[in-house]
């Protein structure tokens, strides 16, 4: 089960991260950010999912807070991104969050 749930949560990433690319470019089509927030509520639900059958280990904690932490920079750069305001700062930042959850969730960190 736990192979499966991990499957699920990585392609999930990879699907969340092409989707907020689309939702960046063509941010006047909301149907892109609907999408995307179904993505997260699945990427969450399967996370949480495998932190109850590891019984939460601390370093996936730190990752779960990180991946919401994403997700509220995520969507700030949507709003910022639908008000026609710079979100260069915003992107950075969420690509260092990404980084370090990537890092930690394939055990490198």
């Amino acid at each position: 089960m736990g192979h499966i749930l991990f499957q699920i949560h990585s392609s999930v990433w990879g699907i969340m991260i092409l989707l907020f690319i689309i939702s960046l470019i063509f941010y006047r089509q909301k149907i892109w950010s609907m999408i995307l927030r179904l993505a997260y509520l699945v990427m969450i639900v399967t996370g949480v999912w495998m932190l109850t059958l590891h019984h939460f280990p601390a370093l996936y904690d730190i990752k779960g807070v990180l991946a919401i932490l994403l997700i509220g920079l995520m969507e700030m750069a949507l709003g910022r991104r639908q008000k026609q305001k710079s979100v260069s700062l915003i992107l950075v930042f969420a690509a260092i969050d990404l980084i370090l959850i990537l890092l930690i969730g394939y055990k490198i960190l």
